[in-house]
């Protein structure tokens, strides 16, 4: 084995290993990237649905509208970015406090007040914050 065949043999695994390297980068970079993006997707998402969610029984787009479906509807497009990004375990509670919510809207079609709209009230309310003392 002369000298030429030795560099040739170096070269060869040197030019191998930055090609090796290259790719493994590439292939975390974008995992990294991946994970970015979802991250900035959910906290754009988050930061935009935070304010109305926490007022959501008092939501002026939704204390106009008359029949069921439309509430539920609009409901569904005000919280369409959390089902879509969310974890399993945040849809499954922001689901459920869309329906008290629903239930709640439903309730204060009749213009009275029940046991059942002052319970879902506390519930959607921290008496803290109510004036219910």
């Amino acid at each position: 084995m002369g000298t030429e065949q030795i560099l040739l043999y170096l070269l060869t695994l040197g030019v191998g290993s930055v090609l090796g390297l290259i790719v493994i980068t590439s292939y975390f970079d974008s995992k990294i990237s991946k994970r970015r993006m979802i991250f900035e997707a959910r906290t754009k998402a988050y930061a935009g649905i935070t304010g109305r969610l926490f007022n959501l029984f008092l939501e002026p787009d939704i204390v106009g509208l008359k029949e069921e479906a439309l509430i539920w509807a609009k409901l569904n497009a005000l919280l369409s970015d959390v089902f879509l990004l969310g974890s399993n375990e945040l849809v499954d509670l922001v689901q459920e406090y869309k329906t008290k919510v629903f239930e709640f809207h439903k309730s204060l079609r009749g213009q009275s007040n029940t046991p059942e709209t002052e319970m879902l009230h506390k519930e959607l309310v921290p008496c803290q914050f109510c004036m219910c003392g």
